[in-house]
């Protein structure tokens, strides 16, 4: 009888550490757990020959781990759980912000109110359309919004389950005890990921492996200079990273916690990006990795040193090698560059029907080949590694993925000339043995997500420097404090941080990972009783705009009449547009800084402008506390918008020169947040603003 042709599936569980300070910064963690974690392995069940590999990065489980210990929750879970008719201005934004986090066509267009809220906000082009959309919502717009985002996530496998098939038949008007019903329900779905993964592996069906506890790049820890032999024009940073402990350490605390969590020690792993070099490859043999899996780029760069590559149509790369050194051997696997992108970003374009029979006819003629070059007895050797993330790729598929996982399922299920298996039980042709690997990950088989960009490089010597300087103080430190700063230290070292700095990745939240990243630094030295750095302060991610902040200190108030600019406004706060030294400076009129405070009754702006203005117009316009646009040109005007204002008002200013003061007069000026933004208009045309994108923003006393 022929052999099957032998599919190795391998679904990477991955998330990074968003903890700080017993709150998840960004919810992802308990997003796709209710979806992706759970439907993932849940479908297995109806399909019991198909086998599948797991791979969880520790930095996931021990979060997942987190939720239900009741140890943290996210940001976006405490918003949630409060009531509308508390919302602060500042929780509605966020609440705009946060609660349409997700595909807008597969996720929120499919079901009619969570559009109809979406069409409601509107297109978000700036910060300002936050603020107009905050007034067009409602309490109760509010609280199915927050129903309707914790409902849109939970995975095709659980959504016709009580209490979430109900609430998908009412479709608004929610009530506090529903909304608080679906939250607790989350914790239910997340209770059962690693219980039924645990189930799946005793039956044999499923292999768990893991990836480096936090998610490092392994080659760049033992030796961030490894970057230039993936990538000769790599720009290095100015300290050279070289901690091959800490790898080690990554590696081990990884396997040692996959035990702990599903009661075996996994065999495999899957370097996180699938990154490889010969010091990374000899750490994991010395801790009795069985097998690792990377991309097939890495195999023709190494082959193709040597002159081995034989087959026009490169069908080594479905042979896997044994990576033989002094440490001991490990089992090499090398992705299907093209077969696991079909799934990853190709199929979610298709109807679920046609990506399946695509997917199989594709493995029928990888099949053809090998029989034709090898003949059938290379069928045994044989396997197609089909790797990809096991969540980030289905929110852009109908239902979630799962009708072309069930069609896909069906057909290998019921298709003798193909075969599903799991990596453990594979071995290596004798003669398929190496004992260098070219050094790179699965992206273009280089470094050059995670290193060479100015703010990649950045990144990495301020994590040398916090290593360095816990290095110095080691030896006076208490155990507990070691273990404290070692731990922040292995979170810095994660890839996702250096993921979005750089051009090549964009994310809306991107500034949080930033945050993120700079706080695991900033414990590093808290850890040590040392000082943080100022420079940790300082966003590495940069910003189109670069602003000067200074927020007012207490109370002022400056009398406007008298035009004075000195001791009356020492207290305020301040925003100016930072102009890099040696730039070419504009000509024409620029708005150079905007001054800002308040009293009891009083806010107050004062704006300095590089000119004296011309006959054009100044336009104030505020979002917070109250919807207001004032117009300065040869007199004052202004118009206000009734959402949100604290009542009548009365307005002053005066011009002096190259400064207008500006004061803004109410009832009572309450504690809280003011926005606004200033611009500069020469007929109508638009001369500068500040800022040039988003709001000021300063607190009120």
């Amino acid at each position: 009888m022929t052999p099957p042709l032998r599919v190795l599936f391998i679904w990477h569980h991955h998330q990074p550490y968003y903890k700080t300070d017993g709150t998840f910064l960004m919810p992802w963690v308990r997003m796709h757990g209710i979806k992706d974690y759970w439907d993932m392995v849940r479908i297995l069940d109806d399909y019991p020959s198909i086998k599948q590999t797991f791979n969880f990065a520790p930095s996931l489980l021990e979060q997942i781990k987190d939720y239900l210990d009741g140890n943290a929750t996210d940001d976006a879970y405490v918003l949630s759980r409060k009531n509308p008719e508390t919302f602060t201005q500042a929780d509605k934004l966020s609440a705009l912000k946060t609660f349409f986090l997700a595909n807008h066509e597969r996720m929120i267009r499919r079901y009619p109110r969570y559009s109809e809220l979406l069409s409601k906000r509107g297109n978000i082009r700036s910060e300002s359309d936050l603020y107009s959309a905050r007034d067009r919502f409602s309490a109760q717009d509010f609280r199915d919004l927050q129903v309707w985002w914790n409902l849109a996530w939970v995975g095709e496998y659980s959504r016709f389950d009580p209490p979430f098939k109900s609430y998908l038949d009412k479709q608004r008007n929610f009530t506090e005890a529903e909304k608080q019903r679906l939250l607790a329900a989350h914790m239910e779905i997340i209770g059962r990921i690693i219980p039924h993964h645990i189930k799946a592996a005793k039956r044999g069906q499923i292999e768990i492996s893991v990836s480096p506890f936090y998610h490092p790049i392994l080659p760049l820890l033992c030796d961030s200079n490894v970057a230039s032999a993936a990538n000769p024009h790599a720009l290095l940073p100015q300290s050279r990273f070289r901690y091959a402990e800490d790898a080690e350490r990554q590696i081990k605390s990884a396997l040692d916690y996959g035990k702990i969590v599903f009661g075996a020690r996994p065999a495999g792993m899957w370097p996180s990006e699938g990154s490889v070099s010969d010091a990374a490859l000899k750490l994991m043999a010395a801790n009795r990795v069985a097998w690792v899996a990377t991309d097939e780029a890495i195999l023709h760069k190494t082959l193709a040193r040597s002159g081995k590559i034989s087959s026009e149509n490169f069908l080594e790369k479905y042979f896997p090698y044994n990576f033989n050194s002094e440490n001991g051997s490990v089992r090499i696997f090398f992705r299907d560059h093209d077969l696991s992108d079909k799934i990853g970003f190709v199929y979610s374009g298709r109807s679920p029907d046609d990506a399946a029979h695509d997917f199989m006819s594709h493995l029928i003629r990888i099949r053809t080949s090998i029989v034709d070059t090898y003949g059938e007895k290379g069928l045994e050797a044989a396997v197609v590694p089909v790797i990809l993330d096991g969540e980030n790729a289905w929110e852009f598929y109908q239902s979630d993925g799962k009708d072309f996982l069930r069609t896909l399922y069906y057909l290998l299920s019921n298709e003798t000339r193909v075969q599903t298996v799991l990596p453990s039980g594979i071995k290596v042709e004798k003669e398929n043995t190496l004992r260098h690997i070219e050094p790179g990950s699965w992206i273009n088989g280089n470094f050059d997500i995670w290193i060479g960009q100015e703010e990649d490089n950045r990144a990495w010597d301020l994590l040398h420097e916090a290593r360095k300087t816990f290095d110095k103080k080691s030896g006076k430190l208490s155990p507990k404090q070691r273990t404290q700063a070692f731990r922040e230290i292995t979170i810095a070292e994660g890839s996702d941080w250096c993921w979005w700095y750089g051009d090549d990745h964009k994310s809306v939240q991107a500034p949080e990972f930033d945050e993120l990243f700079r706080y695991h630094l900033k414990q590093i030295y808290v850890a040590i009783d040392v000082r943080p750095p100022a420079s940790l302060d300082e966003p590495i991610k940069r910003r189109i705009e670069m602003l000067s902040y200074r927020q007012p200190s207490r109370t002022v108030s400056p009398k406007i009449a008298a035009g004075r600019t000195g001791e009356e406004w020492k207290d305020a706060g301040y925003v100016e547009q930072e102009r890099p030294a040696g730039a070419m400076q504009r000509t024409g009129l620029q708005i150079k800084r905007v001054s800002f405070g308040n009293d009891r009754k009083t806010i107050y702006l004062m704006i300095e402008t590089s000119e004296q203005p011309p006959s054009g117009r100044i336009v104030i316009e505020f979002f917070s506390p109250f919807r207001m646009t004032l117009e300065i040109g040869n007199g004052l005007s202004y118009r206000r918008d009734k959402a949100g204002d604290a009542g009548r008002c009365s307005l002053e200013y005066a011009r002096s020169g190259k400064t207008l003061q500006v004061g803004i007069s109410y009832e009572e000026v309450k504690p809280g947040e003011a926005a606004f933004n200033v611009a500069a208009f020469d007929s109508n045309t638009l001369v500068d603003s500040l800022p040039r994108q988003g709001l000021a923003k300063f607190r009120l006393f």
